[in-house]
């Protein structure tokens, strides 16, 4: 008992108690619908600007819409770590994991794309550098634009499906609205029986579940009280000062 009533002074604070949505989805939604538009600007340059003079033309403007997509999906990876930041922090270390890689993949297929476009790009331009322009008017079904519209396609495809993947575990999430995990008793257990069993043993042992899973929650539970207890001191300090201006 006296070593888990070590644990409820950074475990029980105030802002742990009031769960707070993971706002996310409307950010999400801003590269999910602009890849839906990058799409249909695809199917729409392919079937409905086919005459010789728009190929070069809506081959250029759809690398143009690429390149904005991937700064796009940059700056949204961007907000969404600073969002799982604060989150792993209040303690919901789980989800923190659970979704780590998958929301971090996004910007990993776009760069990957980016190179693979650079290089079909270096590819055309060396192969037809003398009469490109002629090539990309003349070409039909094998012009640079029908490449660039099905490596697209299957990109956002899957970029797609990973970002509704991960609406789909916010909303569960929310719905939820799970204690912190480092408040629970599964989580609070190994450590109290554990590393305090007086037994000489340092860590967690194993009880009939995987190592590398345990040595996994410890691993989170020690940054969560780390950074908990940044946030903690930088409380304390704000407290102390307002009471000496107080005093003052």
């Amino acid at each position: 008992m006296e070593n888990e009533e070590c644990f409820e002074p950074i475990l029980s604070s105030e802002e742990e108690d009031n769960f707070q949505k993971l706002n996310t989805i409307p950010i999400v939604l801003i590269p999910w619908f602009f890849g839906v538009c990058i799409l249909i600007c695809g199917i729409t340059f392919i079937s409905l600007w086919s005459e010789e003079w728009y190929k070069c033309e809506t081959y250029f403007i759809y690398l143009y819409f690429h390149c904005a997509y991937w700064l796009i999906v940059m700056t949204i990876d961007h907000v969404i770590k600073i969002k799982h930041h604060n989150l792993r922090i209040n303690g919901y270390l789980e989800f923190y994991q659970s979704t780590y890689q998958l929301i971090r993949m996004p910007l990993f297929i776009t760069s990957l794309w980016n190179t693979c476009y650079l290089f079909l790009v270096v590819i055309l331009h060396h192969t037809h550098k003398d009469d490109y322009e002629q090539y990309c008017r003349t070409s039909k079904w094998i012009a640079p634009i029908s490449y660039i519209c099905f490596l697209s396609t299957l990109e956002l495809v899957i970029v797609l499906a990973i970002y509704t993947s991960y609406m789909e575990k916010v909303m569960k999430f929310n719905q939820l609205r799970p204690p912190p995990d480092v408040t629970r008793d599964e989580w609070l257990s190994p450590f109290t029986q554990d590393s305090y069993s007086g037994m000489g043993e340092v860590g967690y042992r194993q009880r009939g579940r995987n190592l590398e899973e345990l040595l996994e929650k410890q691993t989170d539970m020690i940054r969560y009280l780390k950074d908990h207890n940044v946030k903690l001191c930088h409380r304390i300090m704000l407290l102390t000062s307002q009471r000496r201006t107080t005093e003052t």
